[in-house]
């Protein structure tokens, strides 16, 4: 039984070194070669799971959400955290959510749909031209997205046009995530493009960073 359990706890092991370390370096070899890709709709699962929905809110009340603004989120994926942000906008803000795949969309709506919300906006556009007027958002967040964007740089620069004055570009990581950037690497990437570093909260494993445009 003792033996069984040592195998079992080798396997698992193993596991989550497969993931956690060498398929992050093979995803950073990948963008090096401009070959980051979003993560493809039959992995849903991954994205929206019980143990991600646990810390949800948390993730949310970082990025500081308030009532009445309008909000951006690039990279919805199935909208684990779209419904949450839409509720917290209410009653006269409004959640712009945006996915460059028409399936994650079309599951973003549908929740919407399922929690009878009116304030949410809906676009199929990939992050080099946002389907909005220049500065005319309070706020933009990307949960583990940024990473996977084969031209950051280019999608920041939209995010900064899209973004109002003194407005709030919010970047959240998580450490199990494959595309993983430490902290100052995303600092390091966002803040030549026209943002300032506001406050960094969390830690190690899921940090958000917030920025100011300036």
């Amino acid at each position: 039984m003792t033996k069984l359990l040592l195998i079992l706890l080798g396997v698992i092991g193993g596991f989550l070194f497969l993931v956690l370390v060498v398929l992050k370096v093979v995803v950073r070899v990948a963008a090096k070669l401009g070959k980051s890709a979003p993560c493809p709709p039959g992995l849903n699962w991954i994205l929206d799971n019980p143990y991600r929905r646990q810390y949800a809110p948390l993730i949310l009340e970082r990025v500081g959400i308030s009532p009445g603004e309008r909000v951006l989120e690039l990279g919805t994926g199935p909208g684990l955290f779209s419904v949450r942000a839409a509720r917290l906008l209410e009653p006269e803000g409004q959640l712009v959510s945006v996915d460059i795949q028409p399936e994650m969309i079309a599951a973003v709506e549908k929740n919407v749909r399922e929690a009878a919300l009116t304030n949410v906006k809906t676009h199929v556009a990939g992050a080099y031209e946002l389907p909005l007027d220049s500065e005319s958002v309070d706020r933009a967040f990307l949960i583990t997205v940024l990473a996977e964007i084969p031209d950051q740089n280019r999608a920041l620069k939209e995010l900064r046009r899209v973004i109002k004055s003194g407005g709030i570009l919010s970047i959240t990581e998580e450490f199990p995530d494959p595309d993983y950037p430490f902290a100052f690497e995303t600092i390091r990437r966002v803040e030549p493009n026209g943002f300032k570093l506001e406050s960094r909260l969390g830690n190690f494993w899921l940090y958000t960073l917030n920025f100011k445009k300036v």
